[in-house]
């Protein structure tokens, strides 16, 4: 049994572990997602925003407990099973992350996997070099969870070191392989630490398969974290120089129209004056011709108008000026000309909808459509995409699923960061996309 002493000892194991978790979750969750709603909100959206709060709390409180729990289950049981509770807790707060599930999960099976296996190769080295007894006693105990605790402690500057300088950043791939990785060699770890209790003759070498098995995790961790960077880097490539194409062409779009409107007010006035001499004249024919030629000249203004905000109404025409003529589109757009919305994040939100809407329906020979909706409402403005596809039978390789859908991630990244929502309704050839922010 643990004494007082040990209890401490053992609580402050369990609640560095929650430590080191929190600091992965300080990554995830923004600031304003704690906030309560100020007062300009009704009451209902108050208390809803203190729920969520309170919530927050709860959750991490039993995630503190659970880990101690764990601790606890393995000094006196030698027992891993908490772990599994662990993980659902770990994972039930994904709700919390700016990131997607993938990420989610390996930081969490990643997590977990450091905590079990620094469990046991602590204790298995403690009593390989006979500094612990098998059968234990308080100052066993006391040894093994004061070397947990430093060896924690370094494994966090560890990782926080290499985050800093070298970044962890992953999407769906990497994350699911991290994850199986992660859990499929703690698993193999248990296993075989039951090993060097069932035959004690074999304990050094068990000792060097767990640590063989340590080393793999880390490195097969950090390998997938360099090819996710790598083609990550590339991809941020391709999308910085498709943002610089879509500026430049924004750019060129109101060179264009000021060129143009400066070609025509120089032209009315000139007309003008023309007028005004025939009128002087009283030469009503050729003052109705000058009049047709105003009239020819204003329409001929280039660029077709989808609402009063410039930027939004420049990304619409610049994304659909190149879509096939077969596809059929419709625009709504009810956009005033100043919105709390940050000109980059538009570029990003709009323009890869359409740019996923477009690359669907471009595969349709009749019958594509592209709808789009947008709008303020109540302060938040409402983005609706829908359009229809053919299902893609074809086996994609690995390396399509690296890509696959960082756009999107990048999309609910940048929606979190208003606090606001994305929904996807997905029926037979059917693809509907809504944003509120």
């Amino acid at each position: 049994m643990l004494d007082n002493h040990m209890f401490l000892l053992c609580m402050l194991a369990g609640i560095i572990d929650y430590i080191i978790y929190i600091g992965y979750q300080k990554n995830y969750i923004y600031v304003e997602h704690l906030k309560p709603a100020d007062s300009s909100y009704g009451l209902n959206v108050r208390l809803l925003s203190y729920f969520k709060i309170a919530v927050y709390y709860v959750y991490n409180i039993l995630l503190a407990a659970v880990d101690i729990l764990c601790m606890y289950s393995f000094l006196i049981n030698n027992s891993y099973t908490m772990y599994i509770l662990l993980l659902v807790i770990m994972l039930a707060g994904f709700k919390y992350s700016a990131f997607d599930v993938y990420t989610v999960t390996a930081s969490t099976a990643y997590h977990i996997s450091m905590s079990v296996t620094v469990n046991i190769l602590v204790r298995l080295i403690l009593e390989n070099c006979s500094l612990t007894r098998i059968e234990k006693y308080s100052s066993d105990i006391s040894r093994e969870i004061s070397c947990i605790i430093m060896v924690r402690i370094l494994i966090v500057i560890l990782v926080d070191v290499y985050d800093k300088y070298i970044g962890i950043k992953l999407g769906r791939l990497a994350g699911t392989a991290i994850a199986v990785t992660s859990l499929g060699i703690t698993v193999a770890c248990i296993m075989v630490s039951k090993m060097a209790y069932k035959y004690v003759d074999t304990r050094p070498i068990v000792l060097a398969v767990l640590i063989i098995l340590w080393c793999i995790t880390n490195i097969i961790a950090v390998l997938i974290n360099m090819i996710e960077q790598n083609s990550r880097h590339s991809y941020e490539i391709i999308m910085l120089e498709r943002e610089r194409q879509t500026n430049r062409e924004i750019y060129d779009n109101i060179k264009s129209g000021q060129e143009e409107l400066r070609d025509i007010r120089h032209d009315i006035k000139n007309r003008l004056s023309s007028l005004r001499s025939v009128i002087v004249q009283n030469d009503s024919s050729a003052a109705l011709d000058y009049l047709d030629g105003m009239i020819g000249s204003v329409d001929m203004v280039k660029g077709k108008i989808y609402c009063n905000n410039l930027v939004i109404n420049n990304i619409l025409t610049y994304k659909l000026s190149g879509v096939a003529d077969n596809i059929s589109v419709e625009c709504e757009a009810e956009v005033p000309e100043q919105i709390s919305v940050d000109m980059g994040d538009l570029g990003v939100i709009i323009g890869n909808l359409l740019d996923n809407s477009i690359k669907a329906v471009n595969n349709i020979n009749t019958g594509g459509y592209i709808h789009i909706i947008i709008t303020e409402s109540i302060g938040k403005l409402i983005i609706i995409i829908e359009n229809n596809y053919l299902k893609d039978t074809e086996k994609k390789p690995a390396i399509y699923y690296i890509d696959h859908g960082r756009g999107i991630n990048n999309v609910r990244r940048i929606v979190k960061k208003y606090g606001g929502s994305y929904k996807e309704n997905v029926s037979e050839n059917v693809y509907q996309t809504k944003i509120s922010i």
